[in-house]
């Protein structure tokens, strides 16, 4: 009893004087290290710093990762920026002395320079302890119109994101996060398994071009808000002149990016022509076709000689391309002329475009004279001994032009379904989304007088890499 009451009074007085907790027992709490490795399972073609074109994606210039609690709150921030030689290489992150508990962890790279840079101005004005809700993991792309689709160039890297969810204990915890394109890749090689070339016309697709997309991938989710458009012309991705696919070749004819998008069906339309191009005398001026225009007398050939100003050559091998000396009239009587390359018009200037009045066309014993009429006088444009000029009173055959319609053997490919191809089974399924990070390679094999006898396409997934992607 003695002894007890020794221990009840000694208990006592500590509580009046005031013991220190370290007098009684430690009580710290918990605390745990996040370490996160930046890699990826798919590959995302982030390998080349400042080269953001759709091919290699963009080095990663600079990063930021945050952690959300399960409040809601931001309980830290990273931020790598200004990224350079060997800190391009950067691919791991550690957060010290978190709290043991849950976090929400949002990573984004590559938002300093990147042309889809909605996200900078969000990430830049964060802070620990701010709100991260729902408009932050939700936040868009700015609404796009008409055929435009997210444009990529040399100069900006892409931008490249992910979200995960992270468990933090009291140990040192490690993980890897998955960082992906925001962006989906279309393109279209044509293998040509015929014996003769064949020049692409023209590539169009159904309407799956979405006007806007989530920053952070969002399992494949839509926006609600999304519109689908048109995609961009062939002459956007061929920049006007025609692709040449070589017999027992292949070539892309078309590619661009995209924002992520679903659809019950995917169309693709193509059109081609097959073989050399043929030149047949035509006997009246037609305003829907092309003509080269040939010197009754001399035998060489109106062009433009890409500097707006018109000029003749002895072969169409001399001219800067074969649609240099390709011309379409405005009508079958007056007007002008349109350069097919250039898509210059002339009048009664041979070295200003654009510019003038109207020409006169006339079609004598199957030749076409351009003229005009000053006062009582007619000029009529001939080939001057190897130059183009207007000249009056001119009786002989320089002012004579022999038109000749291009020909050549066409063919085409209208709507048809794109459809995937299962590698492993060989299954055939109609295609209903186009997923961020994914390459979608459309396969056309086209055949000309064979036992196919027309286009047939498949699709297959992207090849991935099993190496580690490092960004350098």
């Amino acid at each position: 009893m003695k002894r007890l009451s020794q221990i009840v009074v000694s208990a006592l007085v500590c509580i009046l004087l005031g013991c220190s907790h370290s007098d009684i027992m430690p009580q710290t709490a918990e605390k745990g290290s996040l370490r996160v490795v930046i890699g990826t399972s798919q590959p995302t073609r982030a390998v080349s710093p400042g080269d953001g074109n759709i091919y290699d994606g963009g080095g990663m210039e600079d990063l930021t990762i945050l952690l959300v609690n399960p409040m809601g709150e931001i309980s830290e921030i990273q931020r790598l920026t200004q990224l350079s030689g060997e800190e391009q290489k950067i691919k791991e992150v550690t957060f010290l002395n978190l709290d043991v508990g849950n976090y929400m962890l949002y990573a984004y790279a590559n938002t300093e320079r990147t042309l889809l840079s909605e996200a900078r101005t969000m990430l830049s004005a964060l802070r620990v302890g701010d709100s991260f809700n729902e408009s932050k993991y939700n936040a868009l792309f700015n609404t796009l119109s008409n055929r435009t689709t997210p444009t990529m160039n040399d100069a900006n890297p892409m931008l490249l994101t992910a979200s995960k969810s992270v468990s933090v204990g009291v140990e040192n915890v490690s993980v890897s996060v998955e960082m992906s394109r925001t962006l989906v890749w279309l393109e279209v090689i044509l293998y040509n398994h015929s014996n003769h070339a064949m020049t692409i016309t023209d590539v169009s697709f159904s309407n799956f071009n979405p006007s806007t997309s989530y920053i952070l991938p969002k399992d494949g989710a839509i926006p609600s808000s999304v519109t689908y458009r048109g995609l961009p012309l062939y002459d956007t991705f061929s920049g006007g002149e025609d692709v040449v696919v070589e017999p027992q070749t292949e070539s892309c004819i078309y590619e661009t990016a995209l924002f992520e998008n679903r659809a019950p069906s995917y169309t693709m339309s193509i059109s081609a022509t097959v073989g050399a191009s043929n030149y047949t005398d035509a006997t009246a001026i037609s305003t829907s076709k092309n003509f080269a225009m040939k010197n009754r007398s001399t035998g060489r050939y109106l062009i433009d000689n890409g500097n707006g100003t018109l000029a003749v050559v002895s072969s169409l091998d001399q001219a800067p391309s074969a649609n240099h000396a390709l011309w379409s009239f405005s009508s079958t009587s007056s007007g002008y002329i349109t350069n097919v390359a250039t898509g210059k018009r002339f009048y009664r200037s041979t070295s200003s475009a654009t510019s003038g009045s109207n020409l006169t066309f006339t079609m004598s014993s199957g030749y076409l004279r351009l003229n005009y009429k000053s006062g009582t006088r007619t000029y009529y444009l001939r080939d001057n001994n190897g130059s183009v000029s207007y000249a009056n009173n001119v009786t002989n055959q320089t002012r004579d032009w022999r038109l000749q319609e291009l020909t050549q053997s066409s063919v085409s490919m209208q709507n048809q379904q794109i459809k995937v191809v299962n590698m492993q089974t060989a299954a055939v399924t109609p295609m209903t989304e186009q997923l961020r990070n994914q390459h979608i390679c459309i396969e056309v094999n086209a055949y000309y007088n064979e036992t196919g006898g027309s286009f047939n396409f498949t699709v297959v997934p992207w090849e991935e890499k099993n190496e580690e992607v490092e960004f350098n």
